[in-house]
């Protein structure tokens, strides 16, 4: 039966015997029945809603990525997720025609950090003279995630191969001047005047020296850049920021900063040592360079179901709002002899690590930096069941 038979039925509903009654509402809830498997199979995620944001209808998949269950109609979508609270002046000045739509991106918290592009269209109810919205949401942040870390990958490349081209022109000449550095050296041991002879001596030493040092500074500055395939171990981030500031301690002591480890006992990680005390090592470097002298820096220590968080505080100088964007931009410093690559360092590791990085900075007021690690133990959630929708 098609809509125009249901029609026809609706019109002679008066004269209807109870059999055709009972054919008819069979009959309906099968279109139902159909429909809603149809929507629910659906992956992009639906949603209706009203002017006033209360739900007249929301597909499986929406209520999964969106974590709604045990739904009621006319519970208020924002109330649910607050985010969507830019959706509360819908009307049909901000969409238009039914052909027209409006696209937004909106990131969201709960039930798990997303990002979504929600597509709003308007649908006219005419039995009810109500005007609805029908949301279509499709979760993007694989998707961003992938683009941003492609962008990263093609930067962090170029920097790669622009810092090999200039280590190469670099050791060249290097080496030319080491080896008449060297000649020199055995020239001087025939001079018959000892004092010229040790003071050539002497310079030639302190020149072969300088270059020696110029050569590790290249040498490590690659190691760096390059990517290392990280050794995944269990590991205890305690015990790794504890050797870190051991390593620092010489430093911390000459600057008068206090460094205050709050880190109690924490699940484990998988992780690389090296890499993450590299990743320490700088994180501590820059709130040191910050704060210059007699500062603090407070480093805590927590976890949940999924991960372990490391949070870094101090009262430096900060940074400006304006620039915390740009931090992990090759080349990019906000000091004045930065080389503006230690943070795109730190990031590609903790990328390599599943782990995640969050910066708060206010200028003159100091900086906080959390870091997310996944759990060795990682909990995955359950999905809700039918039951519970």
């Amino acid at each position: 039966m098609n809509d125009d038979g249901v029609k026809k039925l609706f019109d002679k509903v008066s004269v209807l015997e109870v059999a055709d009654l009972r054919n008819l509402i069979k009959h309906l809830w099968k279109q139902r029945e159909f429909f809603k498997k149809t929507f629910d199979i659906i992956r992009d995620s639906i949603v209706v809603i009203n002017a006033k944001g209360e739900i007249f209808y929301c597909n499986q998949s929406a209520c999964d990525l969106l974590g709604i269950s045990n739904l009621k109609q006319s519970n208020v979508l924002w109330k649910y997720i607050p985010e969507f609270v830019v959706f509360s002046d819908l009307d049909m000045s901000s969409i238009g025609t039914s052909n027209s739509f409006l696209s937004k991106e909106i990131k969201i918290s709960y039930p798990r950090k997303s990002i979504l592009n929600v597509t709003v269209t308007h649908y006219s109810n005419c039995d009810d003279n109500e005007e609805l919205f029908v949301l279509r949401i499709v979760d993007i942040t694989e998707e961003r995630a992938l683009s941003e870390k492609m962008l990263n990958d093609e930067k962090i490349s170029s920097v790669t191969l622009l810092a090999s081209a200039v280590a190469h022109e670099i050791g060249n000449p290097l080496n030319a001047i080491n080896l008449r550095l060297q000649l020199m050296q055995r020239q001087c041991k025939s001079l018959k005047n000892v004092d010229e002879r040790m003071k050539l001596e002497t310079s030639a030493g302190i020149c072969l020296d300088e270059i020696a040092r110029l050569d590790s500074i290249v040498r490590n500055f690659l190691h760096a850049i390059r990517p290392q395939k990280p050794k995944f171990t269990g590991l205890p981030l305690g015990k790794v920021m504890e050797d870190t500031i051991d390593l620092m301690e010489a430093e911390f002591k000459s600057l008068n900063i206090e460094v205050v480890n709050r880190i109690g006992p924490l699940p484990l990680i998988f992780g690389d040592y090296s890499q993450l005390k590299q990743v320490f090592f700088n994180v501590l470097k820059n709130s040191c360079e910050a704060i210059s002298s007699g500062g603090t820096i407070v480093i805590e220590g927590s976890a949940n179901d999924n991960d372990v968080i490391l949070v870094f505080t101090d009262n430096g100088v900060g940074i400006p709002c304006d620039l915390l964007t740009k931090i992990f931009q090759p080349y990019f410093s906000t000091k004045k002899e930065g080389n503006g690559l230690g943070m795109v360092i730190i990031e590609r590791i903790l990328r390599e690590h599943g782990a995640t990085i969050d910066i708060a900075s206010a200028k003159d007021v100091g900086t906080k930096i959390s870091i997310n690690f996944p759990r060795k133990d990682r909990c995955m959630p359950l999905l809700s069941t039918d039951n519970d929708s």
